[in-house]
């Protein structure tokens, strides 16, 4: 099991709301910034991610609302910090992901990924579900929400691993 928080009904509703009062755009806008600064390689993969499907500015909107409610969740069960409590994507970490990918094929990777979401975070799930059906490429959201979280997952591990 990961160290990821477990996204609450509540914290759905409320990013969602998050993004309806402000603004996709200035969400997307400050998300953006705190990963360059707090996350820089997931930035990038969510990016080129989004710039692989098409309509990268429609499809950030996306990946920074599953961020956000990731973070949010995690603020939350931990109370207000500066910190970021979300593990830094290292190069390995994804060059690892790659690798995963790589052995197990696009599908098994994200079909796994999805069935683990399904158990383990099914508020983020519904969430990722709910964004995709709206875009004309289901699948390739679906993939790319699952190539982030998975390295979420990964990197905790590995941070957890690093720590004993």
């Amino acid at each position: 099991m990961s160290m990821l928080p477990r996204v609450t009904e509540f914290t759905r509703e409320r990013i969602v709301r998050e993004f309806d009062e402000l603004g996709p755009g200035v969400c997307v806008a400050e998300i953006t910034a705190e990963l360059r600064q707090d996350n820089p390689e997931l930035l990038d993969m969510a990016v080129k991610c989004a710039q692989d499907i098409g309509n990268p500015a429609k499809i950030m909107v996306g990946f920074g609302m599953f961020y956000r409610l990731l973070i949010a969740q995690a603020r939350a069960n931990v109370g207000r910090s500066l910190l970021n409590p979300l593990p830094r994507i290292t190069a390995q970490t994804r060059e690892d992901i790659v690798a995963e990918i790589d052995e197990k094929g696009a599908e098994a990777f994200t079909q796994e990924v999805i069935e683990g979401l399904e158990k383990t975070n099914p508020e983020l799930l519904q969430m990722a579900h709910h964004f995709a059906s709206r875009q004309t490429n289901y699948l390739g959201l679906i993939q790319g929400f699952a190539l982030l979280y998975r390295s979420f997952v990964v990197q905790s591990f590995a941070d957890t691993a690093r720590l004993h």
